[in-house]
């Protein structure tokens, strides 16, 4: 489905994957599962396979997604993390107070061990992410704006599927 600038290429109530030209979007609501992982990394597969590696990633993680993960999932994530090389990786773990910081911990610890050679940076504001990988896509040809790509993730934020509530 398309939304202006962004290819929303899927959503459930917990993650949501668009594209934005050459960059590839996730939006995490909820701790994702392995089925969420796996299907992250298919899309991102196809992005990588597309544009040779040309391309970046904008990931934000709401306040809700910094949970409890299963510990197949946290492997799962590390593997998906080592698996492709690209132009830079924005990864945005909003809110304040301490769960969101330790979030942001855990995601600098992962990278740091993954030894990831491009460049990356973790934010806890969106447009702060945006702004930074802007520049470095830039370099290599890949053209957008920090507002295209605010104005994708939020499409992409838009399009996760509320969960009914439970009675």
């Amino acid at each position: 489905m398309r939304v202006g600038e962004a290819v929303i290429h899927f959503a459930d109530s917990r993650v949501a994957a668009a594209t934005c030209g050459g960059v590839f979007i996730s939006v995490l609501r909820q701790p994702p599962t392995l089925e969420n992982i796996n299907r992250l990394r298919a899309e991102t597969r196809r992005l990588h396979d597309l544009r040779g590696g040309k391309y970046g990633s904008l990931s934000i993680l709401e306040p809700s997604a910094v949970a409890n993960v299963a510990a197949d999932v946290r492997e799962a994530s590390a593997r998906f993390a080592r698996e492709f090389t690209m132009l830079g990786a924005a990864i945005i773990v909003e809110g304040s107070g301490f769960l969101p910081a330790a979030g942001r911990t855990l995601i600098a610890g992962i990278y740091l061990l993954t030894k990831k050679t491009y460049p990356h940076k973790i934010f806890a504001k969106p447009a702060d992410g945006a702004a930074w990988l802007v520049p470095i896509l830039a370099q290599a040809g890949v053209l957008h704006t920090a507002a295209e790509l605010l104005v994708a993730a939020e499409a992409a934020r838009q399009a996760i599927v509320p969960q009914l509530a439970e009675r």
